[in-house]
C-alpha cells in the first residue's frame, strides 16, 4: 500500500512539476511578445528589414509551434476534456497562423524580386520597396519616364543606378539625366534614403533618342547591383 502511495505520490509530483514548467515557458513566451510588440509595433516589418523572408518565417513558425506545443502538452495534463477541446480549437487556430504566415511571405511588398524582376505592367520589388512606372513621354529627342518608390518597410537605404532605354530593334540609350521631385540631381544614380511609408517620384530623361525609336523594349535600371526594368512600355 505504501509502495502504491509512493508510486501516486510521484506521478502527481511529476505532473505537477511538468505544469508548472509548462506553465512558465507559456508565460514567457507571452511576456517576450509582449515586449515585442512594445518595442516595435508591427513585428513582422522590423524583421524583414533586417532578414530575408525565409528567415523571419522560419523564426515565426518556430514561435507559433512553441505555444501550440505547450499550450497542447499543459492542456493535457490538466484534464483530458479540455485537451480534446484545446486540440481541436489549436487546430485552426495554428492552420490560420500559418495561413498569415504564407501570405505575408507571397506578399510582393515582403519578399525579394517578387512577382518579377521585369515587369510587363504593375510594379516591381526589392526587399519592400515598390518601383511602380507611370509613363513615359516624348520632347524631340529626348524620352522622360516617371518612377515612383514607395517604402513598405522600416528606413532603408538604397542605391538606384544604370538607367538604360532599351529599344525594339536593340538599340540602347543611356545618356541620362536625373530628376527627384522635379529638382536635377548631380549625377545620374540616386542615392534614396525612405522612411517607413515614404514615397520618392524620380523623372528619368534619356538624351539623343532619335524620332524613329518609337518602341521601348524596356526601361532597365539596377538597385544594388540587382538588375530591374519595365517591359512594353509605350511612349505618350
Amino acid at each position: 500500500m505504501s509502495d502504491n502511495t509512493s508510486t501516486a505520490n510521484g506521478a502527481g509530483w511529476t505532473k505537477k512539476l511538468a505544469t508548472k514548467t509548462l506553465t512558465g515557458i507559456t508565460a514567457l513566451i507571452a511576456v517576450l511578445w509582449a515586449i515585442l510588440e512594445y518595442m516595435f509595433p508591427d513585428p513582422l516589418i522590423y524583421f524583414y528589414s533586417i532578414w530575408k523572408p525565409e528567415y523571419v518565417i522560419v523564426l515565426f513558425t518556430i514561435f507559433v509551434s512553441l505555444i501550440y506545443f505547450s499550450i497542447f502538452i499543459w492542456t493535457y495534463l490538466k484534464s483530458k476534456v479540455l485537451f480534446f477541446i484545446s486540440a481541436f480549437l489549436l487546430y485552426f487556430l495554428t492552420s490560420f497562423a500559418f495561413f498569415i504566415l504564407g501570405k505575408e511571405y507571397q506578399d510582393p511588398t515582403f519578399s525579394d524580386g517578387m512577382p518579377t524582376v521585369t515587369a510587363e505592367s504593375g510594379s516591381v520589388y526589392y526587399r519592400g520597396i515598390e518601383f511602380e512606372h507611370n509613363n513615359c513621354s516624348r520632347e524631340g529627342e529626348s524620352i522622360a519616364c516617371t518612377i515612383e518608390v514607395f517604402n513598405a518597410r522600416s528606413q532603408k537605404r538604397v542605391s538606384v543606378n544604370s538607367w538604360r532605354l532599351v529599344m525594339k530593334d536593340g538599340a540602347v540609350f543611356n545618356d541620362v539625366e536625373l530628376f527627384r521631385g522635379g529638382q536635377k540631381q548631380r549625377w545620374s544614380s540616386a542615392s534614396l534614403d525612405l522612411p517607413q511609408g515614404a514615397e520618392a517620384k524620380l523623372e528619368v530623361v534619356f538624351y539623343g533618342v532619335a524620332q524613329k525609336y518609337s518602341d521601348i523594349l524596356k526601361l532597365g535600371f539596377e538597385v544594388q547591383n540587382q538588375e530591374f526594368g519595365f517591359k512594353s512600355i509605350s511612349i505618350l
